[in-house]
């Protein structure tokens, strides 16, 4: 019986093999279409090989079709290809004077020609020019100088000059603060009040006059757009109250300090005083920063706050540079800071050298922070003042020898001269090497070997500037590096 079944399935079932099964698949389609081309492959023997030969019927319940299913990947999952490795964008550094300055792009038509001891340095590096021994002449390694105090400074908002921040006017808005619970000061208490008040005003008005006129204007060109400030402002709507003066209290900063009374606190400030520092020093830094940044940085200081358990400092400012060239601070702060007043003092003195590299490209403690220092303590009289601090780097060019100080550890691999658009050199700052002076280095590196072979041959092709040279020399080795890695 079984048997009968068998037969009748195969000659009576069997399909017509020039008919189009519509179960097939294309993958199936294309096997049998592929049939003379496996067919007309040839053995060892010579002898010709059939697909049909290599299948027996019995082995199979026979529809007209054999499906061949594609293999199965048992193994690990491939890795799909990653996309190319970009290299990050090339930070040019303005060398010359105290504090490198952050370039988007180097100087354009720099030719030898105008610059002899560029073009010397050059030709040693070339080979073109034997290198002589050249006397130390301490004129010329001098410190470098301070920047122009000719300082020309444009507002985001309107066309005008931007004038420095003027002190904030008692406001009337003080019935809207809780004072209910807050005891009448007695005469000492205004007594002392008055005489804090006439030693700032005193000490306002002689840092005017030993504040040079050149650090009393700021570059406000590079703030955010209205739309921002305004964004960044409305988070700051529930602080800014704590901006406001009334004769009878003190400010908001003043009043965190344990030897004020508490019965001469601002309103705002006695939940603090209440409550132990470490409870609400975390609180506290964002809300100092709030007003910080809407009184002195017009609002558009963005830099997230960070508690840290370890520390070599009280605090530490993160300042970096993304692999598309966008400037950006981080504030560390150490978790065992255990006075108010030294968290107003590291807070203020991290946010000046913030808002000096986001807003103005400075690498270190330089002019512009000293300008924000200033802008400072003409806005918030009480604040501390702000010090110079040392770097922590020295950035040297390799080939003109141009250098300055800055406090970011740049990779070298990034970072090129503004000027002649050459390798820069970071070192740790060490104090005995303040005032010593720095040649060109002439050790070779891979960079060095790539423009030392490439450097004549474009040379010979029509590129006259040595801008342009460089430049294109300088995308090449990055497309280089970039497809290495």
């Amino acid at each position: 019986m079984n048997s009968l079944r068998l037969l009748m399935k195969r000659n009576c079932l069997d399909p017509d093999p020039n008919a189009v099964d519509p179960k097939k698949t294309k993958y199936h389609q294309s096997l049998e279409s592929n049939r003379s081309d496996w067919s007309s492959l040839q053995s060892e023997d010579d002898e010709e090989v059939s697909l049909d030969q290599t299948l027996d019927p019995d082995d199979f319940e026979y529809h007209g079709t054999i499906y061949f299913e594609p293999p199965k990947w048992k193994g690990r999952k491939r890795r799909r290809q990653s996309s190319p490795v970009t290299r990050p964008k090339i930070v040019s550094l303005e060398l010359g004077k105290q504090v490198a300055v952050v370039r988007d792009m180097p100087l354009d038509n720099i030719a030898l020609e105008d610059d002899a001891e560029l073009k010397t340095n050059l030709l040693k590096f070339l080979g073109l020019m034997a290198p002589r021994r050249r006397l130390y002449t301490p004129g010329e390694y001098t410190t470098p100088e301070s920047e122009d105090p000719t300082f020309t400074v444009t507002h985001p908002l309107n066309s005008s000059t931007f004038s420095p921040a003027q002190p904030i006017s008692i406001s009337s808005t003080w019935s809207s603060l809780n004072l209910a619970n807050l005891h009448p000061p007695n005469p000492e208490e205004l007594t002392a009040k008055r005489k804090t008040n006439i030693l700032l005003r005193t000490e306002a008005k002689i840092n005017e006059m030993q504040t040079s006129n050149f650090l009393k204007e700021i570059d406000l060109s590079e703030l955010p757009t209205r739309r921002q400030l305004a964004a960044i402002c409305r988070r700051h709507k529930s602080n800014i109250a704590c901006l406001e003066r009334h004769p009878h209290f003190h400010r908001f900063v003043e009043s965190l300090h344990p030897s004020v009374s508490i019965n001469m606190c601002h309103p705002l400030a006695v939940t603090y005083r209440e409550r132990s520092f470490d409870s609400c020093k975390g609180e506290l830094a964002k809300v100092l920063f709030n007003i910080f940044n809407h009184a002195i940085f017009h609002c558009g200081l963005v830099a997230p706050i960070v508690w840290k358990r370890s520390l070599r400092s009280s605090c530490k400012g993160e300042l970096t540079i993304n692999s598309s060239g966008k400037r950006s601070a981080r504030i560390l702060l150490w978790k065992k800071i255990s006075q108010p007043e030294m968290l107003i003092k590291m807070l203020l003195y991290k946010m000046c050298q913030a808002a000096a590299f986001v807003f103005n490209r400075e690498t270190g403690h330089g002019d512009h922070c000293r300008r924000w220092a200033y802008q400072a303590k003409r806005a918030m009289p009480e604040l501390p003042e702000i010090v110079d601090c040392d770097p922590s780097f020295k950035y040297t060019c390799s080939m003109c020898a141009r250098w300055s100080y800055g406090r970011i550890e740049f990779e070298e691999d990034r970072i090129r001269c503004h000027y002649c658009q050459f390798e820069v050199i970071v070192k740790p700052f060490r104090k005995a090497d303040r005032n010593t002076g720095t040649r060109p280095d002439r050790s070779i590196t891979p960079f060095k070997a790539f423009i030392r072979k490439n450097y004549l041959k474009l040379s010979e092709k029509g590129y006259i500037s040595h801008s342009s040279i460089m430049r294109l020399l300088n995308e090449e080795y990055r497309k280089m590096g970039a497809t290495s890695s």
